[in-house]
């Protein structure tokens, strides 16, 4: 059996479920271990996942890694591309082939085309492979949608509702959805783009793209949402009148009909639980409800999955439209 090396960087909440589902998968074998954090390069890669894996000490940089060309390096840092950029572009020129959680990774293309190309370009002269993964985006509001459209023809429309219970989440990203902040601070903060999922855009481009169709105008509007009743969450109590979450809609327009409408509603307790439901209109209505998907074990398992099979992929930056969909 031929072992993969691979490279963790960044170890906060995902990148230590990434270690652990790593310690899972016998073909992959961990070679080297980066984070920024200073308190974390006190620790050694094992003791901070909690889990079988080889004791190596968690360092600063990718320059005090020793790895060999052709490993790939698992980038569990940030959101946005622009701040991605520079370790991408240090891992290609190193030989590494990248498999990433940053959301706008996913889908490039549209929103930054230059940077897109930059690292498409940049990858293919070194051979390596760029991936961005994650279960949304990267999943289930774009890639498994546009699976499934296969199945039908003279499609209309595509409507992706994605629930989200964030109590049942990490912390920084109850965070990231305002809970307890006043909904007038959310907003503010929403319309900044300083908090919020980061993604909901790049899905709908992605799906877009996997359905053929090219969007002629493209909308997003995000609010929060307000608790009517006191619940606890890991960040305190939240009072009626504070914010309990945020709803954002995507929606994609075609000669003035909306064709594409993904909504994501990500509330402490929200009503139902955490689900995902699609419905595609054509020449047959489908309905697909899906349960179960926890994000962050579910993000970890992708980008495991798809280290496998990263090295075999064409070099160049790649979306999970161009990627094999095979299980472990």
């Amino acid at each position: 059996m031929t072992s993969i090396p691979v490279i963790h960087f960044g170890l906060g909440p995902i990148g230590q479920a990434i270690g652990t589902t790593v310690a899972d998968e016998p073909r992959l074998i961990s070679v080297g271990a980066v984070d920024i954090d200073p308190h974390l390069q006190h620790h050694k890669l094992h003791e901070i996942c909690d889990a079988e894996l080889p004791e190596l000490p968690i360092v600063g940089s990718l320059a005090d890694v020793n790895a060999p060309e052709g490993a790939v390096l698992l980038q569990a840092t940030v959101s946005k591309l622009p701040q991605a950029r520079d370790q991408l572009i240090e891992a290609i020129a190193r030989g590494y082939n990248v498999v990433s959680t940053c959301e706008e990774l996913v889908w490039p293309w549209d929103d930054q085309p230059e940077l897109a190309r930059e690292l498409d370009e940049a990858a293919k002269k070194a051979g390596v492979t760029i991936l961005g993964v994650g279960v949304n985006p990267g999943m289930v509001m774009d890639a498994l949608p546009a699976l499934v459209a296969r199945i039908t023809s003279g499609i209309d429309a595509v409507y992706v509702a994605r629930y989200v219970d964030v109590l049942e989440r990490r912390i920084p990203l109850q965070e990231k959805m305002g809970l307890g902040k006043d909904p007038a601070w959310v907003q503010e903060q929403l319309d900044r783009g300083q908090i919020g999922h980061v993604g909901l855009k790049s899905s709908l481009q992605m799906l877009a793209a996997g359905l053929g169709w090219e969007l002629d105008v493209v909308s997003i509007e995000s609010r929060p949402i307000v608790a009517e009743q006191a619940i606890e969450s890991g960040l305190g109590w939240i009072e009626p009148g504070q914010c309990i979450g945020i709803r954002q809609k995507a929606m994609g327009y075609i000669a003035g009909a909306p064709r594409i409408i993904l909504e994501l509603i990500m509330e402490a307790g929200v009503d139902g639980g955490s689900r995902d439901e699609t419905i595609i209109d054509g020449d047959q209505s489908l309905h697909m409800h899906l349960s179960g998907v926890h994000g962050d074990k579910a993000t970890a398992a992708l980008i495991v999955n798809q280290a496998l099979h990263v090295p075999a992929m064409p070099p160049g930056l790649q979306t999970m439209l161009s990627a094999p969909l095979l299980p472990r």
